[in-house]
């Protein structure tokens, strides 16, 4: 993982879900296959989670000689993907130096109350990580996490990792686990109560509010 600092993670989403992390620690994480089917524009949804290689093409012409046909295309898009992608993600919203290079610039933008309408506030993110990254060495499974990095879909041309997305979904400011596993299936584990490290709030009152000082890089 690179060396930004991370200042705060936070979950948005519906309030039973939160709550069951909250008091519970449950980590839910669904399939790169799920996100890969979900439509639901471009929230979850992502039809380029998993894919291994994007190639644009720029304008040009076709034939099809069996037609006697030629005609022209704006532009030309090959992707390259398993047909199924395997593994788990949890995603998390992060307050960082990787995402904002001016901290006095920093807003939450409101596409993120979408995703429900509460959300955690993490206020030991070093210790929150830690408990996810004990519980996971304990279930003997491979992980890796980082920041997600985002590209131009329409102009990228080179290979695709596990860490990135499109810009379209920039304004996500996602920090990823991601869990290797042989499965389609959610996985989903407990790290215990959090109420000691976290706090629940309503949505709208942190993304509407919440503002940063340059004590984000200190």
């Amino acid at each position: 993982m690179s060396s930004h600092i991370i200042k705060m993670f936070i979950k948005f989403g519906e309030e039973k879900y939160l709550k069951d992390l909250y008091y519970n620690g449950t980590i839910y994480m669904n399939s790169i296959q799920y996100f890969r089917n979900i439509e639901d524009e471009e929230l979850r949804g992502d039809k380029y989670e998993g894919i291994s290689r994007i190639k644009n093409y720029p304008q040009g012409r076709f034939e099809i000689p069996e037609f006697n046909f030629k005609g022209n295309y704006l532009a030309l898009q090959i992707r390259q993907s398993y047909e199924t992608v395997l593994g788990n993600i949890y995603s998390l919203y992060c307050i960082s130096s990787h995402g904002w290079d001016d901290p006095l610039k920093f807003r939450i933008d409101s596409g993120n109350k979408r995703f429900g309408s509460h959300c955690i506030v993490v206020k030991d993110n070093k210790k929150f990580l830690t408990l996810i990254e004990n519980r996971l060495n304990e279930l003997k499974v491979k992980f890796t996490h980082n920041f997600v990095e985002y590209y131009d879909k329409d102009k990228i041309d080179r290979t695709i990792t596990l860490f990135e997305k499109p810009l379209e979904f920039e304004y996500q400011k996602e920090f990823r686990i991601y869990v290797k596993r042989l499965s389609e299936k959610p996985f989903i584990f407990n790290i215990g109560n959090i109420t000691d490290i976290a706090e629940i709030y309503n949505s709208n009152e942190i993304i509407d509010t919440l503002k940063l000082t340059k004590s984000i890089y200190k």
